[in-house]
């Protein structure tokens, strides 16, 4: 029986179809993978992290409504939530232990100190000869309207350092994550966080949270839309 005649324009096109085959076998196999581990690592995110540490609490989302917490004391003088009070313990332990100086500005704040705090920069700069109006929206400009801080989660410190120059702020820069705080408003994130960058802002989203963002360079507004958006 004779055999089928076959040209190089033939050959050419039966390889062209078998590329073209492999080709779309391969992309599906990277799709499917690809597909498999972003659902595994969401998954993962959802059963490690706490999602009530991640609250995003801002000029347009206000504290949730049930965001209890238990409180403790830090150096005798700041309420933070327990859940992270002895990371914070630690993390300044070990930035003293470093030869840095660190302290503590401001912790959990309530909604009526974070209004007799509003209230108080408004009158001091109405002092100064600044209509209310005009008073108010300065004052407004440097501190959160009440409802709408994050120090009220009780999640939120503010860091600064005695010693000369910048140790600390260095040190928090390179080390904070390890112990589940991240800084929250960092630079060149504007756009994202809607806050200035605030060097001693720092906010704790659990271990595995600040692991991540810190990884990936993101801020809490990226994480949360990245691993819990719709």
């Amino acid at each position: 029986m004779a055999r089928s005649a076959t040209t190089p324009e033939l050959e050419k096109e039966k390889r062209r179809k078998w590329i073209l085959l492999i080709t779309l076998v391969l992309s599906l196999a990277v799709m499917l993978t690809s597909l498999f581990f972003l659902a595994k690592i969401r998954g993962w995110r959802v059963r490690k992290n706490d999602q009530s540490l991640l609250a995003i609490v801002n000029e347009n989302t206000p504290v949730p409504a049930d965001s209890g917490q238990t409180l403790a004391f830090i150096d005798d003088a700041y309420m933070i939530d327990a859940r992270c009070a002895a990371e914070l313990e630690q993390m300044l332990l070990d930035c003293r232990l470093a030869g840095n100086d660190p302290q503590i500005l401001a912790a959990y704040r309530s909604e009526s100190e974070q209004r007799e705090l509003l209230n108080a920069m408004t009158e001091d700069l109405t002092a100064a000869g600044y209509e209310f109006e005009t008073a108010r929206e300065m004052a407004s400009e440097q501190i959160e309207q009440p409802g709408h801080s994050e120090h009220q989660l009780g999640l939120a410190v503010d860091i600064g350092g005695k010693e000369s120059g910048d140790g600390t702020n260095r040190w928090l820069d390179e080390h904070a994550w390890e112990y589940g705080f991240i800084r929250r408003y960092p630079d060149g994130k504007e756009d994202i966080t809607g806050k200035a960058c605030a060097q001693d802002h720092f906010r704790y989203v659990g271990l595995n949270a600040a692991k991540q963002i810190h990884e990936l360079n993101i801020t809490l507004e990226e994480y949360v839309s990245m691993f819990y958006g719709n």
